[in-house]
């Protein structure tokens, strides 16, 4: 993405002085505010893969206490714990995973639209150098580039939002489900807590919530804008 806003730069500071003032100045703005965007993507994504790391972290150290538990430990707790899993905590992760999958193909949607409409705009500038379009026309195509940028900067920051849900949803079932169950074989009343929290029915329900409005709202339209 850097490498295309480099290259609407250029593409702004070719045009004439007269046509630029002419289809107003916003073009440029809207660049900025993307290549923050992007940049601020970029650091979401990074806490991504670290709430990933550590989602697999805790995963493998209850796989490890599962597959080798300490003597003694409640194992009527542990049963009814293997059931919520299945029916109250796997169901949830597989919402989860489902809102990312859609964050990441509406923001692929999202990409493909850009750089079909980055074309049309290129087209455009060309034909006003060739003089096959006025400067009435070249701004008009202009002004329809600098709104459907500024739809995909929305887009754009609603997949930021999302995969920030996501991030803190994978940290909260870590901390809400994985560590209590590691921690509950040799601490009985970690499950006992834990088993009353899942049965309750609303594990990270705090989290998928926003994320489903949030997905629906960012999804980009049928066709580029």
């Amino acid at each position: 993405m850097i490498k295309i806003v480099t290259c609407l730069y250029v593409l702004c500071l070719c045009l004439p002085a007269r046509v630029y003032a002419a289809c107003g100045e916003q073009l440029e703005g809207i660049l900025a505010d993307l290549a923050s965007e992007e940049q601020a993507i970029r650091a979401t994504e990074q806490a991504v893969r670290t709430a990933k790391a550590d989602f697999l972290s805790r995963d493998a150290a209850l796989r490890e206490k599962m597959t080798n538990p300490p003597a003694g430990y409640d194992q009527s707790l542990g049963h009814r714990l293997v059931e919520l899993r299945r029916t109250e905590v796997e169901p949830k992760r597989a919402i989860l995973e489902r809102l990312r999958t859609q964050h990441e193909e509406g923001r692929q949607q999202w990409e493909r639209g850009r750089q079909l409409l980055r074309s049309q705009f290129v087209e455009a500038r060309t034909a006003l150098q060739e003089q096959r379009i006025d400067q009435d026309e070249y701004c008009r195509v202009r002004e329809a580039y600098v709104q459907a940028l500024r739809m995909y900067l929305d887009g754009m920051r609603g997949y930021r939002t999302g995969m920030d849900f996501y991030a803190k949803a994978l940290t909260a079932y870590g901390e809400r489900f994985l560590l209590p169950y590691t921690q509950g074989f040799s601490n009985r009343e970690q499950w006992v807590t834990l088993i009353r929290q899942l049965e309750r029915g609303d594990f990270l329900q705090d989290l998928l919530v926003p994320m489903t409005a949030n997905a629906v709202r960012s999804a980009p339209p049928d066709a580029p804008p």
